[in-house]
């Protein structure tokens, strides 16, 4: 009977062990988290993301401060967001003699990443980022002593989509709210987007037999080509850790 004990109670703290860690896994699973660019994995959450700074509450409630060089990848869940350190926001540059332009990342001196959103990971990256633009005007006063005119300020945001293609460095536009009413920057999306996934003929002929070019067409491709890709890797491909 002792022994029968024995082993019952060791039954119910293997259970016990076993349901504590699965609720903890399936606890974990509702966290937001970081993965820290020395590989370390933080659970928690997110209270906001900025350019250069991110806020994260630990699991031992305490209040940290994140830089973008310091995060290789933040996953905020409750928002289905996730986030990237990357130059792409700042560091952009035209390369000269494209048409359609094509960019590239350059990296000043003083030029540091900042988050950015991240739409399609892997081999090529897409990035959502938004930039305010301030611009000067004027405006009739007619409160007061009389009309006159008074300076304004409007302020225009403007949002992107890029691709970055981590193999080469290109970088292309997927997506804008600012092309303007006369441009015709979308049928220029589908040739430079070609550049970034020619090395796969197969589904670069796939792509050139669509009807129609947008936004959710080159994501699909984007994560078809990165699933191509990925199963070419070897593990050390996979675990290197980079801002681009």
């Amino acid at each position: 009977m002792k022994i029968i004990s024995i082993l019952s109670n060791a039954v119910t703290l293997c259970f016990l062990c076993s349901a504590t860690a699965l609720w903890a896994q399936g606890d974990q699973k509702k966290l937001d988290y970081l993965v820290l660019m020395n590989a370390d994995t933080l659970y928690g959450k997110i209270s906001s993301v900025k350019d250069n700074k991110l806020k994260f509450e630990n699991q031992q409630k305490e209040k940290v401060a994140f830089t973008p060089d310091q995060v290789y990848r933040a996953y905020w869940q409750s928002k289905k967001k996730v986030y990237a350190p990357s130059y792409v926001e700042k560091g952009l540059e035209v390369v000269p003699g494209t048409s359609p332009k094509m960019y590239r990342i350059q990296k000043g001196n003083d030029q540091g990443p900042t988050f950015a959103e991240v739409l399609a990971d892997g081999e090529i990256m897409a990035y959502y980022v938004s930039e305010l633009k301030f611009n000067g005007g004027a405006a009739v006063n007619v409160s007061g002593g009389g009309a006159g005119m008074m300076p304004t300020i409007l302020v225009n945001k403007n949002k992107y989509a890029y691709a970055l293609k981590k193999g080469t460095g290109e970088v292309a536009e997927i997506n804008s709210n600012n092309n303007g009413l006369f441009s015709n920057a979308k049928k220029k999306r589908q040739i430079t987007f070609t550049q970034l996934i020619n090395d796969e003929p197969e589904l670069l002929a796939e792509f050139e037999k669509e009807q129609k070019y947008n936004y959710d067409v080159f994501i699909k491709y984007i994560m078809r080509y990165n699933e191509l890709q990925q199963a070419k890797a070897s593990p050390s491909d996979q675990s290197r850790l980079f801002i681009y």
